[in-house]
């Protein structure tokens, strides 16, 4: 009995101890691939995040442009003026009506606002375009109202943003609850006496429906948007979270590390929150606008990104075989001890048996053997590069599959080249660093670096190394690397998706920016002239009225077709939103841009759009446009007074009754 005792206290510990150095051995492994999965993580929550900040900054900085544009319209002014000095309705009566449609269209065109208001001096409403927000019925004074007092004190292009609230509206006969947020500005004329107030009203959820984080970032991918008391600014989320709820209530933990600083991250449980702030005020620095009031409470804004935090169980599920041969390694272990506590219980017995005990000798070498052999496959195998490098940098030990991504043969490597020949010339510093780092006190470093692989081909990768120290000597490096491939692409797939349009597959007006700043520096450099084009598809409103969104959309496809087909290569077309695009033409003169512009107008007009019968019985949608033409001066700073010149000619085209070019003269 006590030899039975012995003999299972024996097994136990047999048991026990290979779990544990097994263990011990796989955690670095795992680890570092942890790590590196979370730096991933951190990488496209960063990305996404900034994303969403630039777009959200893009669409509100457009916001209040075109309220400040419209705010200086001459025609404007001219109503105030006419209002203030008490002309008679009827002899206004034209300048009304021309100024209703042109906040009509703009109503119309902008998607973004449910109501646009044309106030006096005293607060009374003088014009309103589009579904009317209660609680202000028409003809009521709006001198109380918190945006009116709040504008009331501004100087010429200062700005009254309120925060975002819940209002009642109308539409189509039905009165219906929407997210708003309310943008004023005082008028004046030009010798600075003030002659009224403009209201826009921004639809708050249809803003932000088109942010980023509608687009599909990956599974758990969520974002978080609140205003300076934690009040939740989003539609309906995954969270439960509705609008205006509460984040400092519902997650007090999250917002007090949210509020403590205005940017970084939050590791929660399973997921990683990658944050910022953003205080609109701040925009009037350095552009247009004089000034930005808001409610104190309101700013700054806090946008965040949360991703999946990744976690063991995930990284395992990713390669099932990872986990057979995970397994098939503990029971190996296990094996060897439980049979190496066997052998030492059976010693008094086989010393009788001598050549019975050889026989077990030799069996428990053979198992041995194997489990050296798994081993080594697992290194050599591995889903990662392995490699040792001496105090020079040169290999003398790699594994197959890094071997694999270089395209070489060991023979080829080890001990004949140093690592750093396969690392391009220009990440070769960051590698050399990291190496003197290993080398160092530290005995440890990083780089992410890309190589160059036999067939031409680079592959990023990010190398993380310690030292092997045998009596405080150094004996050689130890590397884990890493195959960055699918983060690049994820990079470069969103910064291609922010520039832009999804629907036509056009550049954005974010791209616009940036290629515009482009021609006209080597426009200032060179003196070559520089031209732009505004379109407008005509009566494209009327076209989804009656035929429904998705023939709009083909609509809008079939005139980037037509385009491109009219405009040189180095041409730049751009989609600035709704049935408007821009055409920057380098290298082209006044009355060459005429010509495009007249070429372009003509293969619209010729080129029907391909619909279904029940839609058109034909089956051929025929659309036409208008066009401005304007001169691009290259010592302005920006091309926006361009834009604003082509825009007044493409109104000068819609007012000679549509399907023309319009040239505006300087």
């Amino acid at each position: 009995m006590m030899r039975l005792k012995t003999l299972g206290a024996r097994l136990v510990i047999a048991t026990i101890v290979p779990l544990l150095l097994v263990t011990a051995m796989l955690y670095p492994i795992f680890r570092t691939h942890l790590e590196a999965r979370l730096d991933s993580s951190r990488h496209g929550a960063a990305t996404l995040l900034n994303a969403e900040y630039d777009a959200l900054l893009h669409d509100m900085n457009e916001s209040f442009n075109q309220v400040l544009a419209v705010a200086e319209l001459p025609i404007l002014r001219r109503h105030l003026s006419n209002v203030r000095e008490g002309v008679a309705l009827k002899d206004r009566e034209d300048t009304l009506e021309q100024l209703a449609a042109m906040l009509e269209t703009l109503a119309t065109h902008f998607g973004r606002y449910t109501r646009l208001v044309l106030l006096d001096t005293s607060g009374n409403e003088l014009l309103e375009v589009g579904s009317r927000l209660l609680p202000y019925p028409s003809g009521t004074r709006y001198a109380r109202s918190g945006f009116f007092q709040g504008a009331d004190r501004l100087s010429s292009r200062g700005l009254y943003v309120s925060a975002p609230r819940l209002g009642e509206s109308r539409r189509e006969g039905k009165t219906v609850t929407t997210a708003v947020l309310d943008i004023a500005t005082p008028v004046f004329d030009h010798q600075g006496q003030r002659l009224g107030m403009l209201l826009f009203t921004l639809d708050w959820h249809y803003l932000t429906a088109s942010l980023p984080h509608a687009i599909d970032s990956g599974e758990g991918v969520r974002a978080v948007m609140t205003d300076n008391q934690g009040k939740w600014l989003l539609p309906d989320t995954d969270e439960g979270m509705r609008f205006g709820d509460s984040l400092a209530s519902r997650y007090p933990q999250v917002w007090h590390e949210l509020s403590a600083r205005p940017q970084g991250e939050i590791l929660l449980d399973d997921d990683l929150l990658r944050f910022r702030t953003q205080d609109i005020r701040a925009i009037a620095e350095g552009h247009k606008v004089s000034m930005i009031v808001t409610p104190p409470a309101s700013q700054p804004w806090r946008l965040g990104i949360v991703v999946p935090r990744p976690g063991l169980a995930g990284l395992l599920a990713e390669n099932p075989w990872q986990i057979a041969v995970i397994g098939l390694i503990y029971l190996l272990a296990v094996a060897v001890g439980v049979l190496w506590v066997l052998s030492l219980h059976r010693q008094r017995y086989l010393r009788r048996q001598a050549m019975e005990y050889s026989r077990e000798a030799q069996r428990l070498a053979r198992e041995s053997q194997q489990y050296a052999g798994e081993v080594q496959d697992l290194y050599e195998n591995a889903p990662c590069g392995y490699h040792s490098l001496d105090r020079d940098g040169r290999i003398v030990k790699i594994n197959r599959t890094e071997l694999e991504w270089l395209g070489y043969r060991a023979d080829e490597v080890i001990d004949t080249r140093h690592y750093r020949d396969f690392v391009t010339p220009d990440t070769r510093a960051a590698f050399d660093a990291a190496f003197r780092e290993v080398l160092s006190a530290g005995q440890e470093g990083a780089a992410e670096c890309v190589l160059m692989c036999r067939d031409g081909t680079r592959l990023p990768v990010i190398i993380q190394a310690s030292a092997h120290v045998t009596e405080g000597r150094f004996q050689y490096s130890r590397a884990t690397v890493f195959d960055l491939s699918e983060r690049k692409q994820l990079e470069a797939r969103l910064a291609e998706q922010a520039m832009a349009d999804p629907l036509t597959g056009l550049w954005n007006r974010r791209y616009l920016k940036g290629q515009a700043a482009k021609e006209m520096a080597r426009a200032r450099r060179g003196g070559a002239p520089l031209s732009l084009i505004v379109v407008d598809l005509d009566h494209f409103k009327c076209i989804n009225d009656t035929h429904g969104h998705d023939v709009g959309d083909l609509v809008l496809q079939s005139f980037a077709d037509t385009a491109r087909t009219q405009l040189r290569e180095g041409d730049i077309l751009c989609r600035m939103g709704g049935e408007e695009f821009v055409i920057l033409l380098p290298d082209t003169a006044s009355e060459q841009a005429m010509q495009v512009a007249e070429r372009l107008r003509m293969a619209v007009s010729i080129t029907p759009v391909e619909v279904e019968t029940e839609v058109v019985a034909t089956g051929r949608l025929t659309y036409t446009a208008s066009l401005g033409v304007a001169r691009v001066d290259p010592e302005e700073a920006s091309l926006e007074p361009a834009i604003k010149r082509a825009d007044e000619g493409l109104y000068a085209a819609k007012n000679a009754g549509r399907n023309r070019v319009h040239w505006y003269a300087d």
